[in-house]
């Protein structure tokens, strides 16, 4: 089961190293009840983030094929591209024969440097790991490319719409995060 809640209360029984938590969960009392049965669970938790829309993803991908149409190329490979100019990334440095494993596990890759036999490689996550920050800054290098172009970007009111999203979401986080 994979659901919304929040913790509401950590208790520490004396001489224990162990905790107890209580949750507040968005769930029926039913489907939650039928864990009982199991002896283990394997439990996670995280900070809830609220989902980017489908219409800015959809607006995302409108652009990049404008823009693989023009360059004659196909979508997948003018995203890649705008991931390295304009997504977010981490550095990892491997050795040099782990580096098509690195790529397996990666949207995207690019080596940049080697040392004493270990890669330097620079490894983009994929645009739905993105926060609504993340994705605002992608789209907006994407509409500049095609201005940069000569496409006409998407009808401003669809873009406005799209980063309106956005900046709700993003506010919405701010707030429930404190």
């Amino acid at each position: 089961m994979k659901t919304r809640g929040r913790l509401t209360g950590v208790q520490v029984p004396f001489r224990s190293e162990k905790v107890l938590l209580t949750f507040e969960v968005d769930a029926r009392p039913e489907d939650a009840e039928a864990f009982r049965q199991y002896e283990d669970l394997d439990i996670a938790f995280d900070k809830h983030r609220e989902k980017r829309g489908n219409q800015a993803n959809a607006l995302l991908w409108a652009c990049l094929g404008e823009i693989a149409a023009a360059l004659r190329m196909d979508a997948w490979s003018v995203y890649l591209y705008m991931l390295e100019r304009y997504g977010c990334y981490t550095m990892a440095l491997v050795k040099a024969d782990a580096v098509d494993g690195l790529r397996r596990v990666w949207r995207e890759t690019r080596v940049v440097g080697e040392r004493d036999g270990m890669a330097e490689v620079l490894c983009y996550y994929g645009s739905s790991t993105y926060d609504s920050k993340e994705f605002s800054r992608l789209l907006d290098g994407v509409v500049g490319e095609m201005k940069e172009l000569g496409l006409p970007p998407p009808p401003s009111r669809e873009m406005q719409a799209a980063l309106a999203e956005i900046a709700r979401r993003e506010e919405k986080e701010r707030e429930a995060n404190g």
